[in-house]
């Protein structure tokens, strides 16, 4: 015998007993299977982003700019995965969608704390989403304490004002810029698939719907990371 622990099987390293039976994914409607594992995925994979944008906030501000890049170069393509899994979700029966949405009853993606964590934490700051129906006190505190909290836009203006090396900063910028538009096509993708199922209908917990989300989809994270074009006089 060599000593060594055996390392624990795969199932035990990913607790996918814990994490199936918290998706439900044996649930009889197995397109309300669908619907949910689809939202489950997101909320993974947003916390997924809010570690790696904390890295490239933290790695901005020890003037590492090489490391920031390194953080934040996977998000354009988690997002890019998040897009395909509404291409999933399209995939459901208009019936499909309008019974699942009229279970889901107040509960709205519009509720999701850690989205509006990140826009909070990249710099897109609107201090209205606190109020949102269905956050809990802690919902409401990371919020708080995003708002509170240093932006990764702010560590970036910080460290082109202080970098000597114009191609380090560039790197960086279009960095940001490559994450931001992803993000932009997501809400894009997101706004298709709303339009899709309700048309001009509310949304859930009685939201706008598609044209709020068309609205959201112009909005920006860094829009310090995008050309500024000069306008020109008529």
């Amino acid at each position: 015998m060599n000593g060594h622990t055996a390392a624990p099987p795969y199932g035990q390293v990913l607790k996918l007993d814990e994490l199936l039976q918290a998706a439900r994914v044996h649930d009889d409607d197995v397109e309300r299977v669908l619907f949910m594992a689809t939202h489950q995925a997101c909320e993974i994979f947003f916390a997924v982003i809010l570690r790696h944008l904390e890295a490239v906030r933290t790695a901005l501000d020890a003037g590492d700019g090489p490391l920031a890049v390194q953080r934040m170069t996977p998000l354009p393509v988690i997002v890019s995965t998040l897009v395909r899994q509404f291409d999933g979700l399209a995939t459901l029966s208009v019936d499909a969608f309008h019974t699942i949405r009229t279970d889901l009853g107040d509960a709205s993606g519009f509720q999701s704390a850690q989205f509006r964590e990140i826009e909070y934490l990249c710099g897109l700051r609107d201090a209205r989403f606190l109020n949102t129906a269905g956050f809990t006190p802690g919902d409401k505190s990371r919020l708080q304490a995003c708002l509170d909290g240093r932006s990764v836009q702010e560590a970036y203006r910080d460290f082109v004002g202080g970098c000597d090396d114009p191609e380090t900063a560039d790197q960086v910028r279009r960095a940001l810029l490559d994450f931001d538009e992803a993000f932009a096509m997501w809400r894009t993708r997101h706004a298709v698939l709303a339009e899709r199922f309700l048309g001009g209908d509310t949304g859930t917990a009685g939201s706008d719907g598609a044209s709020y989300l068309w609205l959201a989809a112009r909005r920006r994270l860094f829009p310090e990371a995008w050309p500024v074009v000069a306008s020109t006089a008529v």
